[in-house]
């Protein structure tokens, strides 16, 4: 009995340092068992996806040639993921309260940005408070089209090319105006590049929308704008307004006889882009799997001749070339801001 007794009391109890290596060794077996856990079910998530309707937010107005462009893509995505891609309007602040409602969301790939360069980088740029990261807040799944701007000019300016209107703005310094859609636009910012480029003083007048600012363009009030190709073309033809050039690297379908910039002399490609992006956070499985769709409809010869009635052009990426371009487009636009001190509260 006594020997019993004393086995019992010979018998070693963990000390602090032993019972801190066990404590370690339940925590990481809760936390790889926890891992594993949301690993299975980040898998099984991905698998199953879409099992319901994807929302795809466009921050524009229906109708436009954003809202067309992004209602063309997620009727092939529908056909190709087998569930509904629905196209959401949702407006304000340059397309920045879409983008927001996006960054927002639950990561799950059920929510969907259909995105511009404004609300990708130009925004970002002239914003001070605007709620989101377009590097930080998104998991930029691809590219998706390219459409260049379109410089035109009053029937009353005496300048038949970019040449001559750069010569003519010299020699008439402040005399000239340039319209916008509004402060802190792509037209904005591509004006205010423009004239930095070839050094050159325009007045801004910035409207709220394009359709006033083609108005005054027709009617001599401003004497310069860069717009949306689409609506000018018809104008040029009935002499309206005089189309100088289009701001991407090549002519367009629409008006074959007008020049790049870089044709002109000028060393100038400003494009606006449109890309699809998820909540940051979204499993990557999806963000793949998304990106492989895209990229199947982006290279079907029916998407890429549609897309070229808007003057647009299909460029599909991987989500690392995407991220890419977006950190350079918004150095871009960021230095352009800041020269002109375009800031919006």
């Amino acid at each position: 009995m006594q020997n019993a007794t004393r086995t019992r009391a010979d018998r070693k109890m963990p000390g602090p340092i032993g019972a801190a290596a066990i404590g370690r060794r339940m925590v990481l077996a809760a936390l790889l068992a926890s891992g594993l856990g949301l690993y299975a079910k980040t898998q099984a998530m991905a698998e199953a996806y879409p099992d319901r309707t994807v929302r795809m937010v466009v921050p524009f107005p229906a109708g436009g040639a954003t809202d067309a462009l992004a209602r063309h893509l997620a009727r092939f995505m529908s056909e190709e993921l087998g569930q509904s891609v629905v196209v959401e309007n949702v407006l304000g602040a340059g397309g920045s309260i879409g983008a927001r409602l996006v960054a927002r969301a639950e990561p799950d790939g059920y929510t969907l940005l259909f995105g511009t360069t404004s609300t990708y980088a130009i925004n970002p740029a002239v914003y001070k408070n605007l709620g989101y990261n377009p590097l930080k807040s998104f998991a930029l799944i691809s590219r998706a089209f390219s459409a260049p701007m379109m410089l035109a000019v009053h029937p009353s300016v005496p300048a038949d090319s970019v040449t001559e209107l750069v010569a003519y703005a010299k020699a008439n310094a402040g005399k000239l105006n340039y319209g916008s859609s509004g402060v802190g636009t792509p037209m904005h910012v591509v004006g205010e590049l423009f004239k930095s480029m070839v050094g050159i003083e325009m007045q801004h007048v910035p409207y709220r929308g394009g359709a006033q600012s083609i108005g005054d363009l027709v009617g001599g009030r401003i004497q310069v704008l860069f717009e949306n190709p689409l609506p000018l073309v018809p104008l040029a033809r009935e002499r309206k307004v005089k189309t100088l050039a289009v701001t991407g690297a090549k002519r367009i379908l629409h008006a074959p006889d007008v020049p790049t910039m870089t044709e002109t002399g000028t060393p100038f490609v400003a494009t606006l882009i449109y890309g699809v992006a998820a909540p940051a956070g979204t499993p990557q499985e999806i963000v793949a799997k998304l990106n492989a769709t895209i990229r199947k409809g982006l290279n079907t010869p029916m998407l890429q001749e549609t897309v070229r009635k808007f003057d647009a052009d299909a460029q599909p990426s991987s989500p690392e070339e995407f991220r890419t371009f977006i950190a350079s487009e918004l150095a871009k636009w960021s230095a352009v801001a800041k020269s002109a001190k375009i800031q919006i509260d």
